[in-house]
Formats: structure tokens, C-alpha cells, sequence
């Protein structure tokens, strides 16, 4: 079951079982009043307790669609953002590239290293021997200014954090609810 089938099953709980109570009341408080009795105290302060609860159960609804709401707003504003970096790593990947004068199997090595890839991996995905990747490996580490794949994922990495501590994500809860289409987020290339 999915996340929204069951915030909605959830809602759907408390929406009944407000509904049950305030009919449990309106129910009794009718037939007191065509019985004419007087109600007691302990008849008062039951009374008193199940509209309370039914008052809770209404507002623990409208609370739960408010975070609903905001959490789905905050997924989508993440997946766009993870769409932006997306489209932009590759961009940046092959500027850089560029910029350091890589030839093309040290740009496809440099890219299955990034995948996590061993270089008994890499070199049996691209049909030559331990030995040539890691000699392309340290050829591109030397044209980066680099000593080690860990510090090679750090000049990218950098970049890409700037650009998500862009967004703030705590403005999410502060902005007023407004309900969300169902259709699929556009990602921040598509709406520019």
C-alpha cells in the first residue's frame, strides 16, 4: 500500500469516526430532550467528553491533510531539485572535461570510477587490462590536480551542494496549503 493510499485511509478513519460520535451525541441529546429527563452530572461530563473528542478527531483531520499537503510539496520540490542536479552533472561533468584536455577512454574510465566501478571492473567492461585503466585513472587524477577518486568526486561535489543549499527546505512549512495536481512535476529545466 502506498504512502498516499494510506494518509487517505487515514483521514478516511478519523472522518468516520468523527462522524460516529457526533451522531452518538446528536443521538442522545435527542432522545433526552423527547424523554423530557433531566440530565446528571456524570450524563453532562460524558456528553461533555465525547463532543471534545469528536472536536479532536476533526482537528487531528484537517492537521493531517495540512501536513499531507505540505509533505507532497516538499517531496516535489526535492524531486525537481534532484532533476536540476541530474541535468546539470552531466553539463559539468563533460565541461570539466573539457577543461582539463581528457581524451575520450579517460572520460569513459573517469565515468564508470564514478559509477563505483573497480578497475578489475572497468577494465573488463572496456576489454583491456587492470594496468591501462590504472594508468588512465592516475592520467586523469594528474590533468584534475587530484590524487585520488575521493578527491575527484570532491571538485564535483562541491559545486553541487552550493546549488542545493540554494533552496531552503523548512519555507515548505510555512507556505500556505494549496491542493496539488496529480499530474507528474515538471522538473526546473521543463518550467524555464
Amino acid at each position: 500500500m502506498t504512502q498516499m493510499k494510506r494518509a487517505v485511509l487515514f483521514r478516511a478513519l478519523l472522518a468516520l469516526c468523527a462522524t460516529f460520535l457526533v451522531a452518538e451525541i446528536a443521538y442522545e441529546v435527542i432522545e433526552h430532550w423527547r424523554d423530557g429527563e433531566s440530565r446528571s452530572y456524570l450524563d453532562m461530563v460524558h456528553l461533555l467528553f465525547e463532543f471534545l473528542s469528536a472536536v479532536f478527531l476533526v482537528v487531528a483531520y484537517f492537521i493531517s491533510r495540512k501536513y499531507q499537503m505540505a509533505l507532497k510539496r516538499f517531496g516535489e520540490t526535492e524531486h525537481r531539485t534532484l532533476e536540476a542536479l541530474r541535468s546539470q552533472f552531466d553539463g559539468l561533468i563533460a565541461q570539466r572535461f573539457d577543461e582539463w584536455g581528457l581524451s575520450s577512454a579517460e572520460r569513459d574510465v573517469a565515468l564508470l570510477s564514478f559509477r563505483g566501478l573497480k578497475i578489475s571492473e572497468i577494465a573488463a567492461a572496456r576489454g583491456t587490462r587492470d594496468g591501462t585503466i590504472k594508468a588512465q585513472l592516475s592520467s586523469v587524477f594528474h590533468k584534475a590536480g587530484v590524487s585520488s577518486k575521493s578527491e575527484l568526486l570532491a571538485v564535483f561535489m562541491d559545486q553541487f551542494l552550493d546549488f542545493s543549499a540554494a533552496s531552503e527546505p523548512d519555507e515548505i512549512w510555512d507556505q500556505p496549503v494549496e491542493p496539488v495536481p496529480d499530474e507528474a512535476p515538471e522538473t526546473l529545466a521543463g518550467a524555464a
